[in-house]
């Protein structure tokens, strides 16, 4: 029998494994609202795992709750060490945003307007209608409009409280995951059936091969690219540039996501023009510039070098992927997007048109 050659028994085997990847997702997306806390928790034993096992290896920290409890220490360490790096220059930058928008963009904005319209704008103040705006009955409209948002913000109050719960939940999810992450990742695939169990031991372990090397790569990427933003908006004088060159390299998780970040540094650029006195066009620039000559570094250096030809997927599937993971799961499905459809390709390609049996060693 040729490879390529169709069977009943092949076309219903792929129908059962289609229905039954179809149904896992159809029960991840109605479960998803309580899932998400411990999914992310996982995610973040899975990230952390490498330490624990330095700690235990290397270190020779016999005790595995010593080791987690280092583990969780260092990452407290670091985060506390980034945040001093960082949050004084953004204190900064935000210090002096506020006094910008407070008295200097006042005195420039009185200088670019009309004198026509500060003329307009202070009959306005003085204006009968104004006035009438200010009436008992109408205050009493105000007032209760005032009560209304005040009850909106009790309201928003239990969920700042059902917040802080799934924070509570997501801290224990990740140190009992974290505590038995070993001992499951050493006996999980005896839960599986016989008859199952090499095609989902292979199917696990190409997922997580596949996760390993895209998001360690990625990683890297982010990181370098939130410096490079972070020095390039620093040294076109941007206001808020240190923040905004790190919030624009996260986004670089997501392919092609880094391109929201130009409304709000436009936005800035226009702040920055008024805060100068240079035109607008030029700080525009400069910011454009940055994003340009970003990219080429991401485009040209960073991604050949660090992640080669991991996904090998064209834009068009790139983008075909992102609409529909994020359609089925939000942000976290634009994030595995990439890892996971090049993982469907790849088993299209040996399974379907290759003709090799699920389970199958290439």
């Amino acid at each position: 029998m040729q490879p390529n050659t169709w069977t009943l028994d092949r076309i219903i085997d792929i129908l059962l494994y289609l229905g039954g990847i179809a149904l896992f997702l159809w029960l991840l997306d109605y479960l998803s609202p309580y899932l998400v806390s411990f999914f992310i928790a996982l995610f973040v034993a899975y990230l952390l795992e490498p330490i624990v096992r330095f700690f235990q290896e290397r270190l020779k920290v016999r005790t595995r709750w010593v080791a987690v409890l280092l583990t969780l220490f260092s990452l407290v360490v670091f985060l506390v060490l980034i945040g001093m790096l960082t949050i004084p220059a953004i204190n900064s930058e935000i210090a002096k945003m506020q006094e910008l928008l407070g008295g200097s963009l006042n005195f420039q904005l009185e200088s670019l307007l009309p004198p026509e319209v500060l003329q307009e704008i202070e009959a306005y103040l003085h204006s009968e209608e104004l006035r009438a705006l200010l009436t008992e009955e109408n205050l009493y409209n105000y007032g209760v409009m005032i009560l209304s948002y005040i009850w909106s913000g009790l309201s928003s109050a239990m969920g700042i409280v059902l917040g802080l719960f799934s924070i509570v939940t997501f801290l224990l999810y990740l140190v009992f995951i974290m505590l038995f992450y070993h001992d499951f990742a050493d006996n999980w695939e005896t839960a599986i059936p016989p008859t199952y169990r090499e095609p989902v031991v292979m199917l696990v372990h190409d997922v997580e091969d596949g996760m390993q090397i895209y998001f360690r790569g990625q990683a890297l990427i982010v990181f370098w690219v939130c410096i490079l933003f972070a020095i390039g908006f620093n040294l076109i004088g941007l206001p808020l540039g240190i923040l905004l060159g790190i919030f624009v390299g996260l986004l670089n998780f997501v392919p092609y996501l880094q391109t929201l970040g130009l409304v709000p540094a436009l936005l800035l650029a226009g702040v920055q023009a008024v805060e100068t006195g240079n035109s607008y066009w030029m700080c525009a620039g400069g910011v454009l510039l940055v994003f340009v000559i970003v990219q080429a570094i991401q485009e040209i250096v960073l991604t050949p070098r660090i992640m080669g030809s991991a996904t090998g997927l064209n834009p068009a599937v790139i983008l075909l992927a992102l609409s529909v993971w994020g359609g089925l799961f939000g942000v976290i499905g634009m994030v595995i997007a990439l890892p996971l459809t090049t993982l469907l390709i790849n088993y299209y390609k040996r399974f379907v048109l290759q003709g090799q049996a699920f389970g199958e060693e290439e």
